[in-house]
Parts: C-alpha cells; sequence; structure tokens
C-alpha cells in the first residue's frame, strides 16, 4: 500500500514511517526541512517537503505522492510544552488538509 504520512520526521511520524517500511508499504513522508531528507531515505521512504499549514503545498504533495491511505501525524512536540494551547499540539484538522482525503483512490 502506498502510505502518505503528513509529519513523517516528526515526533510521531520518525517512529511510524520506519514501521511501516518494515511492514512492507511504500511510504512518502513528509518535512518541511530539506536537510531531513536524508534521515527519511534511510529508513527506506521517499522524502516530500510540505509547508503543512499551506493547502496549496499540501494538495500538491498528495497529488504528487497518489497516496492510497493519508496518515495525519502533523504536531507542534518539539521545545517546551505549552499546556495553555494544546490545540497547537492534537487540535483538528487543519484547513489545508480539508479535503485531500476525497483524492481519486486516497482513503
Amino acid at each position: 500500500m502506498r502510505v502518505f504520512v503528513a509529519g513523517g520526521t516528526g515526533v510521531l511520524g520518525r517512529r511510524l514511517v520506519p514501521q511501516l517500511v518494515g511492514r512492507g508499504h511504500e511510504v512518502v513522508a513528509t518535512t518541511t526541512s530539506p536537510g531531513k531528507a536524508g534521515m527519511v531515505e534511510s529508513w527506506g521512504a521517499t522524502p516530500m517537503l510540505m509547508d503543512g499549514l499551506d493547502a496549496s503545498s499540501v494538495g500538491e504533495a498528495v497529488a504528487s505522492a497518489r497516496p492510497d491511505v493519508i496518515v495525519h501525524q502533523l504536531t507542534a512536540l518539539a521545545g517546551k510544552p505549552d499546556m495553555k494551547h494544546m490545540d497547537r499540539w492534537f487540535g483538528d484538522q487543519p484547513a489545508s488538509h480539508r479535503g485531500h482525503r476525497s483524492s481519486p483512490g486516497c482513503r
């Protein structure tokens, strides 16, 4: 299965991506940092640069990846925890992601 992991190099994604690859999935993992592409490749996944808060960036990345499944792992867990703004960590799906689940063939 072709899996698109949004937030592939984040706190959650960096644990998930190698497991998906290890189970035989073809994984496209997103990152906002070109410097992390090598890390994604070392896991056996394909890196994709994407700004998860920019709808056009997300749309282009999903269209290019042509995934069977999208896994949303975008978080803001780096740095000091901000308990007053937990929504920034585990909030609703960003507006930039709405509608991409309806891409042809994607679940």
